[in-house]
């Protein structure tokens, strides 16, 4: 849980997704770090504090949440302020479900209606978005997002950095790979290798 004040990492959609989730847990929020807009300006009753290169700074007195949606920057920036010392928020809106036997890593969200089973284990910098599942004994390693309405099966293992996209679906047991990229709506029925983006019901490989 958050104990220090927060700051959050980008003042996108997914840092305003980040902002409800800590306030309704009870964060006090000192702002937004982001390098597009201008210091002093508001959103969603929040500050823009300044660009990343407050961070140092503000990691004295502050925990942070990373809240890039490319799943490589937000890897990259984590690890820099893990290895500058600094610590890393993990956010559980109210409204989502985590079983008491289930774990979630360091720089994880997880947002309104997101639901972990008994088991489920979720790495670090993962992002399970609205009203996802993840059964039991799922494993989600680091990096790997979830979109919103996702549905994983018991015992899914997603390898780092993979991306699921809204609505998917991928039956029990299944692996997939560091990542890979499971589209919107696709129907998982069968293990992803790395790398690779698979579409459709059943998900196929993706032509280029």
């Amino acid at each position: 849980m958050v104990r220090r004040p927060l700051v959050i990492v980008g003042a996108g959609g997914h840092g305003r997704v980040a902002l409800d989730a800590a306030r309704l847990s009870g964060c006090t929020v000192l702002g937004f770090l982001d390098d597009t807009l201008a210091p002093g300006g508001m959103i969603d009753g929040a500050r823009i504090l300044g660009g990343t290169g407050l961070t140092a700074a503000l990691a004295v007195e502050a925990d942070l949440f990373i809240a890039l949606g490319d799943q490589a920057a937000r890897r990259a920036f984590a690890l820099s302020v893990l290895g500058a010392g600094g610590t890393l928020a993990t956010l559980v809106h109210p409204a989502a479900v985590v079983s008491p036997a289930a774990t979630v890593g360091d720089g994880s969200i997880l947002a309104a209606g997101a639901i972990l089973q008994p088991g489920a284990r979720v790495g670090r910098f993962c992002i399970l978005n609205t009203a996802c599942s993840v059964d039991h004994d799922g494993v989600l390693l680091d990096g790997v997002q979830v979109g919103p309405g996702v549905r994983l099966a018991g015992r899914v293992c997603c390898g780092e950095d993979a991306f699921l996209g809204t609505g998917a679906i991928v039956l029990p047991g299944l692996s997939i790979g560091r990542g890979a990229v499971v589209g919107a709506g696709a129907v998982v029925v069968g293990d992803v290798p790395a790398d690779i983006t698979v579409v459709g019901n059943p998900a196929r490989p993706l032509r280029r």
